[in-house]
């Protein structure tokens, strides 16, 4: 009774109270926060470790368990750095640190004050490019409005979460092990955060949404329940393209010359000399982004995620076991990628002949200036740029890498139809307003006018992004703006999808209809949401669908690259 008081004071005061909650690594200390357009009160926890630090001789490991503790945590700072990565502004600074094993937890309620029952839960999963991303800047307060519990998952990337030491070590793909041991977590400790662990849905965004697609695949799929795959899949055509041992040692050799080594290295220095490992013309002669150190195929260990076993079921989804997916992607999903030329069209003529990237996994690479590699590249060409390349060819671009993501997508889709016949929710993002962070930032400045929604520009109307803080501020004095309407209805759509496995529940009104073998809907969010068909999107699959048929199968890959010698 008296704890109920202490908060009824609280929220009379609007003041931050402390509060405790008592799990095996120890007591961890949270505080009261209020939701930024209801002004309900909820519970948040900052920069609760779920593993070990990383750091001194657990650097480049798998995730190392907390050990039993009776010590007090405090969780009420709130801010808690990402992981080391390149910083995004400054190319050869770094942004974060390597004791980065965190969650941030928001939750409406606790058991130790009150009892009501156990709340969906949503995880929040960042993403960027495989090389960066950070979740300490997003917060719950949409979700608690809705009665979810958000928590956010920061796990190790790059260097740090996916350099392999040596060819005989089991210490692989530890960033992807980061969020399995992260999901273990929540599954063990949510219910004293008034969490429900059989209701656990995984939300990500672009590379972390390859990630957990990949981890759909293995036996770790039963850590939880629904998925929201926001802009990417498990056939995103970056996986499995480098070469690990390559990439080992051309790091130990820049370090080398530089008089230090990987053990002792700074994380500084460590993103400094990952930058370059691949250069132009490696990107060439494989057609598809070349980034170091992903995730890659693990010998058959006790700790193995990722075997040569899981590969063959990529290709089918046959290990893909049914549950409720909802996934979608960005009118203009290549904004961020074409940045330079947006801001400077006439760089188009850099792309003369043309350069071109396809969306297909570890499949057939075709040698720069090879024959076969002008056949694609004319096809391409003709399909995308049959004015030619110019200054004014600035939209073709965009539509052809923005296909480049889609394709993936569509593929996962048709896979999974066809893998389960079940149904799953597809949307298409082309909402545009004032929290459309990666848009905004993207074309500030640029003189050329770009429609259409850009990666991840969803994410700041479904979590409060604290960059955005004074935009918030401002739509709170203002109910009836589109932007503060529209985080209302894009929010409950989550919501609903965490708590009942449909986005738009029976009972309401413009129903979201999921697509199955036979049901062509996509759910459009834009000035007036609705349901469209994917016939526009047709063609565009159609099209890779022939391409990788003619000169990417395993039929005729082979058969090519003989041609080719």
């Amino acid at each position: 009774m008296l704890r109920l008081f202490i908060l009824f004071l609280c929220q009379l005061f609007a003041t931050h109270c402390r509060v405790e909650v008592k799990l095996k690594q120890g007591v961890i200390l949270g505080t009261t926060e209020v939701s930024v357009f209801n002004g309900r009160t909820f519970y948040a926890f900052y920069g609760v470790p779920y593993a070990q630090a990383p750091v001194g001789k657990l650097r480049f490991k798998n995730p190392v368990a907390l050990e039993k503790s009776t010590k007090v945590f405090d969780a009420t700072t709130e801010y808690r750095g990402a992981c080391a990565q390149q910083h995004i502004v400054h190319k050869h600074g770094t942004y974060g640190f390597e004791d980065c094993l965190h969650l941030n937890i928001y939750t409406p309620y606790l058991p130790i004050y009150e009892l009501r029952t156990e709340k969906a839960v949503i995880v929040w999963i960042h993403g960027y490019a495989f090389t960066s991303g950070f979740s300490h800047i997003h917060g719950g307060d949409f979700l608690i409005d809705n009665d979810v519990i958000l928590v956010t998952l920061t796990h190790r990337i790059s260097v740090f979460g996916f350099l392999k030491l040596n060819d005989t070590d089991n210490h692989t793909n530890m960033g992807l092990k980061d969020i399995v041991m992260g999901l273990k977590w929540i599954k063990k400790n949510i219910g004293q955060f008034g969490g429900n662990k059989d209701r656990l849905t995984v939300m990500a965004s672009g590379s972390a949404a390859t990630f957990i697609s990949l981890l759909m695949m293995t036996k770790f799929r039963k850590l939880f329940s629904k998925v929201i795959l926001q802009s990417g899949s498990i056939y995103s055509s970056s996986l499995f393209q480098g070469d690990p041992a390559l990439e080992r040692m051309k790091l130990e050799m820049a370090l080398q010359a530089a008089g230090k080594n990987l053990a002792k290295a700074s994380a500084n220095d460590l993103v400094a000399h990952t930058a370059n490992i691949y250069n132009n013309k490696n990107i060439l002669n494989v057609q598809r982004p070349l980034i170091p150190f992903m995730p890659i195929q693990e010998s058959e260990s006790k700790r193995y995620l990722i075997s040569k076993h899981t590969l063959p079921g990529i290709t089918n989804l046959q290990r893909l076991t049914e549950m409720p997916i909802m996934l979608g992607f960005s009118s203009q999903e290549s904004i961020t990628e074409v940045l330079p030329f947006i801001h400077n069209p006439q760089y188009m003529e850099s792309l003369k002949p043309l350069k071109f990237m396809v969306p297909f996994l570890n499949t057939c690479k075709y040698k720069y200036g090879s024959k076969k590699y002008k056949e694609v590249g004319d096809l391409i060409l003709n399909h995308y740029f049959k004015g030619g390349i110019n200054e004014n060819s600035l939209q073709n671009l965009l539509k052809y890498v923005t296909d480049l993501h889609k394709y993936p997508i569509y593929k996962f889709v048709q896979a999974y139809l066809n893998a389960t016949g079940s149904e799953l929710f597809v949307y298409k993002f082309n909402y545009v307003g004032n929290l459309n962070a990666a848009k905004m930032t993207a074309v500030a400045g640029a003189n050329t006018k770009i429609k259409g929604a850009a990666q991840g520009d969803e994410i700041c109307y479904i979590l409060r992004c604290d960059p955005l803080w004074e935009n918030y501020v401002k739509l709170k004095q203002d109910r009836h703006n589109r932007d503060r309407s529209f985080i209302t209805q894009i929010a409950n759509i989550w919501a609903n999808f965490a708590k009942y496995g449909k986005p738009t529940p029976n009972y309401q009104n413009n129903t979201w209809l999921p697509m199955t073998k036979y049901d062509d809907n996509v759910y459009l969010f834009a000035k007036n949401n609705k349901i469209v068909d994917s016939r526009p999107e047709h063609k565009m699959f159609e099209f890779w669908n022939d391409l990788y048929t003619k000169y990417y199968s395993n039929e005729n890959c082979g058969k090519n690259v003989r041609d080719e010698m």
